[in-house]
């Protein structure tokens, strides 16, 4: 319902007035929120009857958990705040994880909780909450509590505008009951989301100045520029200076196809080492929307070259780990393009002419005989070796589907070594990775994108947080393939503590659960698959599914995690090779990146 009416001649009635609720809802169709995943509770339903009643696609999900997360794949496909999240105030803090991770991991989120009447603030209510938002501020981007009726549409709005925009993040509303049951004729205006940051000409000189002046550029690709829909404009400017890149392992792969001739590879802890050599002995780096991350830099052990233009969207990443020769304050698609623009305007190449061609292709090539190696070993006792795992399923989906791996040592090899057809959304962020984010996020990204085909690629220890959203697949009639790469174990974490010589019975997990009878209770067919002859068939099968349908797929719990840069535990503190029992959990680092 609009909150004005107007007379067809430019005069307007008076205010309408209506609920607190239901303008909270005219504000998230103002705002440009399409969907409003949830769970019902408490004064919820204030809201809830006014996103049924207004059209609004919404859902709700088995746990406050796993709906945070189906919104924060929906949004980070989308590239901003297209959905919203809505929960009771006591289970707004089982979101928490998602609150923190989408701050982190650069994705915007917007969660919603209906609290108590603030009067109980100081009363003993039941379920008492009064401390939900000073426990959620810290780990938001934006936070803010309404009280009144007649704040609730800014707040919606500039709540929006928190999480899209900049370095995008998380915001919370805390609404109390009052808010959202008492009138307001509070008018609600449209958001138009402001334009992106640009660089200023002469920062775009400068840079242009010192890409012509180098001998051997590259392109160091991460996830923000994913973030900024750039993957076209980054394309573009590589192929018109004949500009080799490469991306980050989590964040920016699927920013171009692997099989593009100035694709290099991936870099860092989980990279190719072809692509680590490569990137190494370039003379200038032009970093775009990555933050030099320890995965990225393998524990900050690759060699830097002395110049190193860094673009970025928030300001506070520009210095933050190492000073760059030239930071570029500014967002990946617009800065590519005036770059782009630019070097057509003043005929500018780099002074080598560009990377060859045929030595990127080299390079690569010593990566897929690497690649391929790992892939016929068929693991002990026959069992499915991992690598060859993902290389059938690289085979057998096609072009442009979407694979979201959880967390553990399985979601490490997958953005390694999995090809990458074409440009693909990368819906879960690469600094947070907690356990048990798979098959939500995985159901956000089809959601958003339902042309695709989206599997979820999770190992056995992160699906038992979230496979009861099988039977929201099944209510909703939503097609998602899932894989559970299962080796009966934590599988990095087993590694990692045995590298250390610690016993730990923890990392155990049982054979005993039988995750197809799990599925097919709650209405998702599937199987299981124990040996590697067996698995392109049953990723046939899961493909021709009408429906949602589950490989659980027996895994050689032996198979090694092959690092790029060896003698390195990047999740740790680890910059260089220690020597002695328990060097891995030695002091901290000091200092910025090494020379």
């Amino acid at each position: 319902m609009n909150d004005q009416q107007s007379d067809g001649a430019g005069e307007s009635d008076a205010l309408v007035s209506r609920s607190g609720g239901q303008a909270v809802v005219e504000a998230l169709h103002a705002s440009g929120v399409d969907l409003v995943v949830g769970y019902s509770g408490g004064g919820t339903g204030a809201i809830i009857h006014h996103i049924a009643t207004s059209g609004m696609a919404n859902m709700n999900a088995r746990t406050e958990l796993s709906g945070a997360w189906i919104s924060y794949g929906y949004n980070r496909v989308k590239g901003r705040a297209a959905s919203a999240c809505l929960f009771h105030c006591v289970g707004a803090l089982h979101a928490a994880p998602v609150v923190y991770a989408s701050k982190v991991d650069s994705t915007p989120f917007f969660m919603m909780d209906v609290n108590l009447d603030s009067s109980l603030d100081f009363r003993e209510g039941l379920q008492d909450s009064a401390e939900l938002l000073s426990a959620l501020k810290p780990i938001a981007k934006h936070a803010r509590k309404a009280v009144l009726a007649d704040d609730l549409p800014l707040a919606v709005r500039q709540a929006v505008l928190a999480a899209s925009t900049g370095r995008p993040g998380s915001s919370v509303l805390d609404l109390t009951l009052q808010s959202v049951t008492h009138e307001t004729a509070c008018l609600v205006e449209p958001l138009a989301l402001p334009e992106p940051p640009a660089a200023s000409e002469a920062t775009i000189a400068r840079a242009l100045s010192m890409i012509a002046s180098a001998k051997s550029p590259i392109l160091f690709v991460g996830g923000g520029v994913h973030l900024a829909q750039a993957t076209a404009e980054l394309q573009a400017f590589a192929e018109s200076l004949g500009i080799p890149m490469v991306s980050t392992s989590w964040g920016g792969r699927g920013a171009v196809s692997d099989d593009h001739p100035l694709f290099a590879g991936v870099v860092g802890s989980f990279g190719w080492e072809s692509a680590n050599s490569i990137i190494q002995q370039s003379d200038l780096w032009i970093a775009v929307g990555t933050t030099f991350s320890q995965m990225t830099t393998g524990a900050w052990n690759i060699d830097k070259p002395s110049n190193v233009i860094q673009i970025d969207v928030d300001p506070n990443q520009l210095g933050k780990i190492f000073q760059p020769t030239l930071g570029i304050t500014g967002d990946a698609k617009v800065v590519l393009r005036q770059l782009l623009d630019g070097a057509k305007k003043n005929n500018v190449t780099p002074a080598s002419g560009g990377a060859e061609v045929n030595a990127i292709a080299a390079s690569k090539e010593e990566w897929f005989k690497y690649h391929d190696e790992l892939c016929r070993d068929p693991g002990s006792d026959k069992k499915v070796n991992q690598y060859y795992l993902i290389d059938q399923m690289a085979k057998a989906l096609p072009e442009g589907s979407i694979v979201v791996g959880d967390s553990g040592g399985q979601a490490f090899m997958l953005y390694r070594s999995f090809h990458y057809k074409q440009v693909t959304p990368m819906p879960l962020g690469s600094r947070y990775m907690s356990l048990g984010a798979g098959l939500p996020v995985a159901m956000g990204a089809k959601l958003a994108a339902p042309e695709r085909t989206v599997v979820s690629y999770h190992g056995d220890g992160g699906f038992y947080y979230d496979c009861m959203e099988l039977s929201t697949l099944a209510e909703r009639n939503m097609k998602v393939i899932i894989v559970i790469d299962n080796n009966h174990c934590l599988y990095a974490n087993r590694q990692g503590m045995s590298l250390w010589g610690i016993q730990n019975p923890w990392v155990d997990l049982p054979e005993s659960t039988d995750f197809v009878a799990l599925a097919k209770a709650q209405g998702v067919d599937g199987e299981r698959v124990t040996d590697p002859a067996d698995l392109p068939a049953a990723l046939e099968r899961a493909m021709a599914a009408e429906g949602s349908y589950l490989l659980d797929v027996w895994t050689d719990p032996d198979t090694r995690i092959r690092r790029a840069i060896r003698d390195v535990i990047p999740i740790l503190s680890d910059r260089k090779p220690q020597q002695g029992a328990g060097a891995h959990m030695g002091p901290p680092l000091e200092g910025s990146w090494p020379a």
